[in-house]
């Protein structure tokens, strides 16, 4: 492999994207002493993290649930002093609307001892931050390698969570990587310490977006609706184009999956060939006043996460305030059936759709197929990082949950630059 350059000295570093990956690699390097310029092409920072407020009450869009294993994301709350509050109950709605507790039969049926002996055997490092280390060893798609494994009652227990979050149906070509990172991501497979003081999952108050506008606050240069036109990359420092003027760097950080920057980037067959074969789940959340529904909980909706042939059905919904008919609900598949199914689905479950606030699409997921990781598509994204002063971080090279995006960031930043005369040294494995 070609030798890294010698990193040495305060840097310049454009980050590309302010999601929660962005902007935990821009805190870490402003912390090292490290100059740092963050471009979002949004009017506000949080990407996937969005929350917006309707009759004084803040709705979380995309991720916003933390759990045991999010030390990362809970270090972060300590530091900027926000608030926490304990998530709603989980509950699974079956065909008739009867809402029920998730199965956690493997927890209990031999399953677990026979995931983790597998787990010491052939992907160890899976709690890592990062896919690169276990990516060969779950390269099946996930239906087949839990039936080769004799792991049907893994699927109970979290398949339902799993394609409820938006990563994909259970019988699709997804690899199991993916799978296995959600669930060891879940807490419940190897509990962690108690966070927070909260003895199970927990969230923000005021909407988990207040956490990446408090980190955004904390650093030097944040600019949000700035468009990047082009990036050039030469031997003497980066160049970044933006519709609001240029911005000159020794590095780039792409806080955005690369199949999004190829357009503006002068990119090398590589990183061509890699973004090529990138792939993403189309999943929505619609904000919407819904009467008639079960109330008080995060709900699942087994007859839509069963099978990709229900998509554009509704997977999920929130109902997160007592004494508010406002729910977030989810959903994969083209837009348009989506708008048209919810009023059904809500139907069905004996409800009526109310008003509509908002809708969002989301390109959720970035991630390779089973053969790509075969292949070592996500050791061929490791090796690229440093290379023409550019590195990537985000849900591509981590899994696209909140904790391990924010993890992997920290540690890239870490690595690749050495705190600068007067930084701060990072706490080790925090």
């Amino acid at each position: 492999m070609q030798e890294l350059r010698d990193i040495t000295g305060p840097r310049t570093v454009a980050v590309v994207g302010a999601g929660p990956s962005g902007l935990a690699v821009a805190r870490e390097l402003e912390r090292a002493g490290h100059r740092v310029t963050v471009l979002e092409e949004r009017d506000t920072v949080a990407g996937k993290c969005q929350s917006v407020h309707v009759d004084g009450r803040a709705y979380d869009l995309g991720g916003h649930i933390c759990t045991s294993r999010y030390e990362r994301v809970a270090r972060l709350l300590t530091e900027l002093d926000v608030e926490t509050e304990r998530t709603s109950r989980y509950r699974v709605l079956d065909g008739s609307g009867g809402a029920v507790r998730q199965s956690m039969a493997f927890l209990r049926d031999g399953g677990l001892r026979r995931y983790r002996a597998l787990r010491e055997r052939e992907f160890p490092r899976i709690a890592e931050p990062g896919l690169a280390h276990s990516a060969r060893a779950l390269a099946a798609p996930v239906g087949a390698w839990l039936a080769e494994h004799g792991l049907g009652s893994m699927a109970d227990s979290f398949g339902t969570g799993y394609t409820a979050a938006g990563y994909g149906h259970l019988d699709d070509d997804v690899p199991a990587l993916y799978f296995v990172k959600y669930a060891e991501m879940t807490g419940l497979l190897d509990p962690g310490p108690e966070l927070l003081g909260h003895p199970g999952d927990f969230t923000v108050v005021g909407g988990f977006a207040t956490l990446w506008r408090r980190v955004a606050e904390e650093l030097k240069d944040v600019r949000c609706g700035v468009r990047v036109t082009s990036v050039e990359r030469r031997e003497d420092g980066v160049r970044v184009r933006t519709d609001s003027g240029p911005v000159g760097a020794d590095d780039v950080v792409f806080a955005v999956a690369p199949d999004r920057i190829l357009p503006v980037l002068d990119a090398t067959d590589e990183e061509r060939d890699l973004a090529a074969r990138i792939r993403h789940h189309a999943y929505h959340t619609t904000l919407a006043a819904a009467s008639g529904l079960p109330a008080d909980a995060f709900y699942f909706l087994a007859a839509h996460t069963a099978s990709r042939s229900t998509s554009g059905h509704c997977v999920s919904y929130h109902h997160r305030y007592p004494g508010s008919e406002v729910r977030t609900f989810y959903s994969y598949g083209r837009p348009g059936d989506v708008t048209a199914l919810l009023r059904e689905d809500v139907a069905a479950l004996g409800g009526r759709l109310e008003e509509v606030h908002l809708r969002r699409e989301w390109a959720f997921m970035p991630h390779f197929g089973g053969e790509d990781l075969r292949e070592g598509a996500l050791d061929r994204l490791d090796a690229l990082q440093g290379r023409n002063r550019t590195y990537y971080v985000g849900g591509l090279p981590a899994f696209e949950l909140v904790e391990c995006t924010v993890a992997h960031a920290q540690d890239l930043a870490r690595h690749h630059f050495p705190p600068a005369r007067g930084g701060a040294e990072p706490a080790t494995g925090s």
